[in-house]
């Protein structure tokens, strides 16, 4: 479960209308320079050797909610071929490994509720490894659970207990950040406390570039810190005025950072946009943006 701010109104549509919605994408120029029939290819052997490009179904989640099966209909016709769940939105394990499968998607990870985590992971876990997560990832701590430096010192040692579950059940555990990780607690970091008290033999990192940024760090200087503990990342651009905005869209130069060895170690990119105005259309320019960054070509 993924635990950002709630949007406004998002397009929800029927099986056949999201599909129509992607062909109407693929016939319009759009917001990069480039015609939508690019949208549905797939993209040029630009990554290195086990980096995917993906989404984040936060991103499409309104949609999700009203239909599973046809939500990730449209984002497999986009192009897309692995996805990151936030929320199975009632639907059995068996039914989403199915689903994935007939739409020749994968989902490597999975955001799962921190307290959730927390205090009863059986359940989940068991769910995340019959999905097919590599990952189970928390994506969010609630503002009360991480009033001071302690709060976190006692979440390393829950991210420690529940990566070594995750490795029984042959997954990994990860962290995604917001900005508030970054912001000094009585002269402490609190991501340098993550960092420094987790165990590099159970818990990763999936760096949101996009929040490293609010935060006013550049994405590759928090990669350099530890770059063997970043597996994962989430693309958002945003725009001068720092607002969120569609990949390759904004001012951030996922080509310049997605170039260089430190950010050689993330495997798995994922497409995301809290509050898109359109989600689908978000996911294309979006898929499009960072495909085109990993190509060199923007």
């Amino acid at each position: 479960m993924n635990n950002h701010p709630k949007p406004g109104a998002s397009t929800t549509l029927s099986r056949r209308g999201l599909l129509n919605r992607v062909a109407a994408l693929s016939a319009a120029p759009l917001a990069l320079g480039m015609t939508g029939t690019a949208l549905a290819a797939d993209p040029k052997p630009c990554a290195p050797a086990g980096r995917a490009t993906g989404i984040q179904l936060y991103t499409v989640r309104d949609s999700m909610a009203e239909s599973v099966d046809a939500t990730l209909a449209a984002i497999a016709a986009i192009g897309y071929r692995e996805v990151e769940f936030a929320g199975y939105f009632d639907r059995s394990p068996v039914q989403v490994r199915t689903l994935l499968d007939d739409l020749g998607l994968v989902a490597p990870s999975g955001h799962m509720d921190g307290r959730s985590l927390r205090d009863d992971p059986s359940a989940l876990l068991d769910t995340a490894a019959a999905v097919g997560h590599d990952y189970v990832v928390i994506a969010w701590l609630h503002p009360e659970d991480r009033d001071s430096i302690d709060d976190y010192k006692a979440w390393a040692q829950v991210f420690n207990r529940v990566g070594e579950q995750c490795q029984a059940l042959g997954m990994r555990f990860a962290y995604h950040n917001h900005d508030f990780e970054f912001q000094a607690i009585g002269g402490t970091v609190p991501w340098d406390v993550l960092l420094a008290e987790t165990d590099p033999e159970l818990v990763d990192f999936e760096l949101d570039m996009f929040w490293a940024r609010k935060a006013g760090l550049d994405p590759v200087e928090v990669l350099s810190r530890a770059p063997g503990r970043y597996t994962m990342a989430h693309i958002k651009d945003m725009s001068p005025a720092g607002e969120m905005v569609d990949v390759g869209t904004g001012e951030i130069d996922y080509g310049a950072i997605l170039a260089t060895p430190e950010a050689a170690n993330l495997k798995h990119l994922f497409v995301e946009h809290d509050n898109p105005a359109d989600p689908f259309r978000t996911a294309a320019v979006g898929r499009l943006g960072l495909s085109r960054a990993l190509a060199g070509d923007g």
